[in-house]
């Protein structure tokens, strides 16, 4: 007996347990976490040693104990004593960060030649401009020139052309706000495929989508775009995150690992995602921009 009550008192117990108590599965977890699933294995069977390194060791259990509804802080703190120290580098809040396969790049000093080569493309694009202007300038100055040695116009073609003018501006004007007005009376709308939950179409949106991400508790979520993941990430409760999709967007795949306690909005309104009500946590979301 007392030796089932020390098991349940180390880490590895202590966030398998707490994974078994939401219903998920090791799975489940690599899915939402993006972490391997060797390496939460490994960390529930307490074999840090398998880990990348004693930094990703904090960094991954951090994850996995806030994935699971525990405090992520105040876990380290407990166990502080049984996992390894960290002494030089910081734990990050995502695990998208810490991704084993991504490694830290060191910048070094710049060389004048290096600084040179950073400002050749502004200094172009400057002398550019000013050869534009330059060239502005004295075509501008020539039709002045013109214009005051021509002194055989007739007044009544100018009155002609003045009149031809305006009635064409006033055509144009016309045409813009009889435009604008159309363009005004469409509005955004996101609706189900059919009768699908997991489907959607949003119509009228804006050139770039504006996304905004909210969730109650912590709740890992991807954003995919075309086929190209945008962002993912972990939020801690009443956290958010704001994202602005491409103007080329037409697919866009929403993950969620804690559907139930995540909002979205899409250029100020409201993504009802889940018109079903459904309770379950991991949900995957297509939405067809047209």
């Amino acid at each position: 007996m007392s030796e089932n009550n020390e098991e349940t008192t180390t880490i590895g117990a202590r966030l398998k347990a707490a994974r078994t108590a939401k219903g998920l599965t090791i799975d489940d977890l690599q899915q939402i976490t993006k972490i391997q699933k060797r390496y939460l294995i490994a960390i529930e069977d307490e074999q840090f040693d398998k880990l990348p390194g004693d930094f990703y060791v904090r960094a991954f259990v951090k994850q996995y104990a806030e994935t699971v509804d525990l405090d992520g802080n105040a876990l380290l703190e407990e166990y502080r004593d049984q996992l390894p120290s960290v002494h030089t580098e910081t734990i990050v809040e995502n695990v998208d960060e810490v991704q084993p396969t991504r490694v830290a790049s060191r910048e070094q000093p710049a060389s004048p030649a290096s600084r040179v080569r950073n400002y050749l493309p502004t200094i172009i694009v400057t002398a550019i401009v000013v050869l534009i202007l330059l060239f502005i300038w004295f075509m501008a100055v020539r039709t002045h020139a013109g214009s005051s040695s021509s002194t055989s116009a007739d007044s009544s073609s100018v009155q002609v052309s003045s009149f031809k003018k305006q009635s064409s501006s006033s055509k144009a004007s016309s045409s813009a706000k009889s435009s604008s007005k159309a363009s005004s009376a469409k509005e955004q709308t996101i609706k189900a495929n059919g009768s699908s939950d997991t489907a959607y179409t949003l119509t009228n949106g804006a050139d770039k989508n504006k996304v905004i991400i909210k969730s109650t508790k912590a709740a890992w979520t991807s954003v995919t775009t075309n086929g190209t993941q945008t962002w993912q990430g972990t939020l801690k409760a009443d956290g958010s995150h704001t994202l602005t999709l491409p103007s080329n967007a037409t697919t866009v795949k929403f993950q969620f690992g804690n559907a139930t306690a995540t909002t979205v909005t899409i250029n100020g309104k409201a993504f009802n995602f889940n018109p079903k009500n459904s309770t379950s946590q991991v949900r995957t979301i297509t939405l067809t921009i047209k």
